[in-house]
């Protein structure tokens, strides 16, 4: 689709993951044992045939920027004119400072601050996704049904049904359609545990006419009423023709620390784990070495995912464990989260945690958290 610029957008995203995005944006933070949440949305895009990506990126991508290199791995390769490009956040210069401030939290400016590189595109559609929203999707299909229906814009939904009960909504917004699957009203959302009410949630994924795109950010930032591009088009429903089209896979929200959590979590139950690994060859990340797994005879290990290179001795269940983890002999490790690198030293208890890269829990430590609110620490903490 050459026709088409995939667009990563960072600066519209939830950051409700505490420690886990201190130093890392949303898109970086590692997730089912082996991936980032960037993965997925540069996965969709490659295997939907896009081969130009641009990442509007929020002041720390770093560890992303590292990640996701030049896009080779996704098999987006610069030397064909593809590839990742980053547009970085700039600061404009306004004159009332508190506006300032407040622009600099949505995505408008920094889309407003890039303008010359979007007209200067040649593509005629952008294909704009989060990374924080896990789905499977292919976009050439999502495109095809855009052209067809004579939309502006056409929007990817998923429609929540009692199977649903592990999709753990935080904020979100659900979708009004007609009978046409005309969008005619957008309300926002929110529930603290699984929901089982029937909604339509917008997934933050759009595809959007260049051209309208760039008369849709010059107005609003003429008119200062907005920070969001989202709410522009949610606020001119009446004027603005946007459809929906239907996801009907897996999809996971990511916009908090128990959002995280409970997707995680979701991922060891058998229908959870067949849901995400349906087709899972096709997501790609980066290419790293994979050493052998040592596990002692005395070591227990129950229901859970380890990564390569992890060293077990002691006592498993019902865990993620990230390339790299030491569980020492007599230590006890369930319903948790450990990532990259961790040491679980000897007769350590932990339940229902999250630890961040490279932590040490000391010898004989206890660590609980709840299913709800888990216990999280910080990257390279020692406790």
């Amino acid at each position: 689709m050459k026709n088409v610029l995939g667009m990563i957008n960072l600066m519209d995203e939830q950051d409700d993951l505490s420690t886990l995005t201190r130093n890392r944006c949303v898109a970086a933070v590692p997730f089912a044992g082996k991936y980032r949440l960037v993965d997925f949305a540069l996965s969709n895009m490659s295997n939907s045939g896009i081969q130009k990506v641009v990442v509007l990126a929020n002041s720390k991508a770093e560890s992303l920027l590292e990640h996701v290199g030049d896009g080779q791995d996704w098999g987006l390769d610069a030397s064909q004119e593809g590839g990742v490009s980053i547009l970085p956040p700039v600061s404009l210069r306004i004159d009332d400072a508190d506006r300032l401030r407040t622009l600099e939290h949505g995505d408008l400016l920094h889309l407003y601050s890039h303008l010359d590189y979007l007209k200067s595109c040649t593509e005629t559609y952008i294909l704009l996704a989060p990374s924080s929203v896990i789905y499977r999707s292919n976009f050439e299909n999502m495109v095809d049904y855009h052209l067809s229906s004579g939309a502006e814009i056409t929007v990817l939904y998923k429609n929540l049904t009692e199977i649903d009960r592990h999709a753990h909504i935080g904020h979100a917004y659900n979708l009004e359609m007609n009978d046409h699957g005309r969008v005619i009203r957008a309300v926002p959302t929110y529930h603290a545990l699984p929901s089982l009410t029937l909604q339509n949630i917008d997934l933050d994924t759009m595809v959007i006419g260049r051209s309208l795109l760039i008369d849709l950010i010059e107005k609003s930032m003429k008119s200062g009423t907005e920070i969001y591009l989202k709410n522009v088009i949610w606020a001119h429903l009446d004027d603005i023709y946007v459809q929906g089209y239907a996801n009907h896979g897996y999809i996971a929200i990511m916009d908090s620390v128990d959002s995280y959590y409970a997707h995680s979590m979701h991922l060891l139950q058998p229908q959870g784990w067949k849901q995400f690994m349906i087709n899972q060859e096709s997501v790609y990340t980066r290419k790293e070495e994979e050493p052998q797994i040592a596990c002692h005879q005395q070591a227990l290990v129950r229901n859970s995912f380890v990564a390569p290179g992890c060293r077990i001795e002691g006592y498993v269940e019902n865990s993620i464990l990230f390339p790299g983890v030491t569980i020492s002999s007599g230590a006890s490790v369930k319903n948790s989260v450990i990532m990259h690198d961790c040491t679980i030293e000897a007769s350590a208890y932990l339940d229902r945690v999250i630890l961040d890269k490279q932590v040490i829990v000391e010898r004989g430590a206890v660590l609980c958290g709840q299913y709800a609110h888990p216990f999280v620490a910080e990257k390279s903490g020692i406790l």
